[in-house]
């Protein structure tokens, strides 16, 4: 009974907040799927990007030529998913996004504390809401917490054998294709790698998530997969993403680096260095990931915000999940030092630099990154020691 009255209270508070004059500005990045979600209301495609333009022009009795409507960069479930908002006035939708975001960053740390004692479990929300990107992504109403939500329910499913969370959490990883499939893709290989019932059901379950996602998208447009890539590169010339000059990403630092500006299209071959060495690391570094889906989730992660091309700022709240996993191992004065230092980088960077301190992020996930790989290493050593032929009757 408990989940059913805990859904039952986070309802009545989305309600609340729904109602409350919160100081959300609803015209910054929520717009997008408000405004997306809207025009398919109309009947236009969410990869009509004319549609949407004339649609809002006429809302605001203006030419079209006066209008700016970035396309829609996302799968179309994340569309469908979201389209109950554009039944409210766009000041209520903002205020009840941002709740359902809450929520969902609230859910992550329930599910990453799972087994700490009551008091540390509880004093984790506070440290997570407040958490720089975090603040960042729920003010401006970002679309990176289903993400997170999911790979902290992806851990917690394949760490407890629970077959129906999993296929969920693997259907939320795709809400946002370059933050979420590595973490997939290192759950799909773990449980290839189980050989047993439990990954057999669970990869049914998966792919079979899969296919639905597949077909509802044809609700949202009649010919998805070919319009969301066009939909892809449009946004990539309309968002400014081929300078990528507000990118946080360690591939367009490099080429800024060298090239004295920002480049897009040149970080691809740098992302796909990074990528490659990072893989080749983990597969020949560590054994142990195959035996921590909470550990592989996290590396996932790490690896992720390290070799993207295409990260800003808020993408980084996805580093919730290896902080919390190092929390729960962390066991020396020195890893608890290397963390709060990570956690509070990014206050004093973007304080003094702003939007310039964003490398700052980087060097944060570098610390968390030489901190798992050093617990990692200590877990192997262990799981060896356990077993020693030299020790045994």
């Amino acid at each position: 009974m408990k989940p059913f009255f805990f859904l039952i209270f986070a309802f009545c508070v989305l309600i609340v907040l729904t109602f409350l004059p919160l100081p959300i500005p609803p015209y910054l990045d929520f717009q997008v799927i408000y405004h997306t979600d809207m025009g398919l209301l109309r009947g236009i495609p969410i990869y009509d990007h004319a549609g949407q333009v004339n649609m809002i022009a006429a809302l605001a009795h203006v030419s079209p030529g006066q209008v700016y409507v970035l396309p829609f960069p996302y799968p179309p479930w994340y569309a469908l998913a979201a389209l109950p908002l554009a039944l409210l006035p766009i000041t209520m939708a903002a205020r009840l996004w941002f709740g359902l975001n809450l929520f969902m960053l609230f859910a992550s740390v329930w599910l990453l504390t799972n087994g700490w004692k009551p008091r540390k479990r509880l004093a984790s929300f506070p440290v997570a809401f407040f958490f720089w990107p975090i603040l960042g992504s729920l003010f401006i109403g970002q679309y990176n917490f289903p993400v997170l939500l999911g790979a902290s329910l992806f851990a917690y499913s394949l760490q407890n054998q629970k077959v129906e969370l999993a296929a969920i959490a693997a259907a939320l990883l795709t809400f946002k294709p370059h933050l979420g499939l590595l973490v997939l893709l290192t759950g799909l290989i773990y449980l290839f790698f189980r050989r047993d019932e439990f990954g057999r059901r669970t990869l049914l379950y998966i792919f079979g998530t899969g296919i639905f996602l597949f077909l509802t998208g044809f609700l949202a447009d009649h010919a998805w997969p070919l319009n969301y890539f066009h939909s892809l590169f449009a946004f990539r010339q309309d968002s400014g993403v081929s300078s990528c000059g507000l990118c946080a990403s360690l591939p367009v630092l490099l080429t800024s680096i060298f090239d004295g500006q920002p480049n897009f299209l040149a970080a691809l071959p740098i992302s796909l260095i990074i990528l490659t060495i990072l893989l080749l690391w983990v597969a020949l570094s560590h054994r142990m990931f195959l035996k921590s889906p909470n550990a592989a989730a996290a590396t996932a992660i790490l690896v992720t915000l390290l070799s993207s091309p295409y990260l800003l700022n808020y993408d980084f709240v996805i580093l919730l999940l290896p902080f919390f996993w190092l929390a729960g191992q962390a066991r020396t004065l020195f890893e608890w030092g290397a963390m709060i230092l990570a956690y509070l980088l990014p206050f004093i960077a973007l304080d003094i630099w702003h939007r310039q301190g964003n490398f700052v992020l980087l060097i944060s996930t570098c610390i968390l990154l030489i901190l798992l790989f050093r617990d990692i290493h200590s877990l192997d050593a262990a799981s060896k020691a356990a077993y020693n032929p030299l020790t045994t009757e």
